[in-house]
């Protein structure tokens, strides 16, 4: 169903909605001043508002039991199930129920969601102004960040195999469309240069009240090519 699903477009109508509050709200800073993990929480809405289950910081799936015990294990930002009553299957507890069904541990069976069902998707934002110290202007790191996040994001997805449908999503905050679509398409370029395998791209755009330089939020989707 994944490939159905307009991911790009269905966060962009989000965070349309969370631009028309804070609008409503006479806010001071808008969305393009959230941290990463703060726009998680949205990002996770979007998908919640249509009737799909997510999981957050979720351990990549074929990490070992002791590779997941460490502090620092791989963990996708978002999980998407097909129904919010399913969660992810642990290949641990799957054993574990296995050696000893019982009727609860066969009820449990029924709400969980094998990996490879799954969308896996890592989240990165990247400002073309920013706050630096409180003040806002445009972010000298904005290029690398851009590059690096989406190398890095896709090698790690496109690694894990028993990851099926991963994307990573890109929230750029610039002050044009042609900007955004510009500068990822010169990070996809960059990546697939260094053998990082994205498959398609598609955008989605929405306009933002400018207040610090960044009038136009876009949500990139770059698939992992299996």
């Amino acid at each position: 169903m994944w490939r159905g699903l307009d991911i790009a477009g269905t966060v962009i109508e989000h965070v349309v909605r969370e631009e028309a509050r804070l609008a409503c709200e006479g806010a001071v800073h808008g969305l393009d001043s959230l941290r990463e993990l703060q726009l998680h929480g949205p990002v996770a809405g979007a998908f919640e508002a249509i009737g799909l289950g997510v999981q957050r910081e979720v351990a990549y799936p074929s990490l070992t039991p002791a590779q997941r015990k460490r502090p620092d294990c791989l963990r996708c930002d978002i999980v998407v199930t097909e129904r919010p009553d399913l969660r992810v299957s642990d290949a641990l507890e799957a054993r574990r129920r296995a050696d000893s069904p019982t009727l609860f541990e066969e009820s449990r069976r029924e709400h969980t969601s094998q990996p490879e069902d799954c969308l896996w998707l890592e989240v990165k934002t990247v400002g073309q102004f920013t706050f630096t110290n409180g003040i806002p202007g445009p972010n000298r790191a904005y290029s690398s960040e851009l590059i690096g996040s989406v190398m890095r994001d896709a090698v790690k997805l496109g690694k894990d195999a028993r990851i099926e449908h991963g994307a990573v999503l890109v929230v750029v905050f610039s002050e044009s469309r042609e900007v955004a679509e510009h500068d990822i398409a010169i990070a996809v370029r960059r990546s697939l240069d260094r053998s990082a395998p994205i498959g398609g791209v598609s955008f989605s755009h929405t306009p933002i009240a400018d207040r610090i330089g960044n009038a136009i939020a876009t949500a990139a989707i770059l698939e992992i090519a299996r």
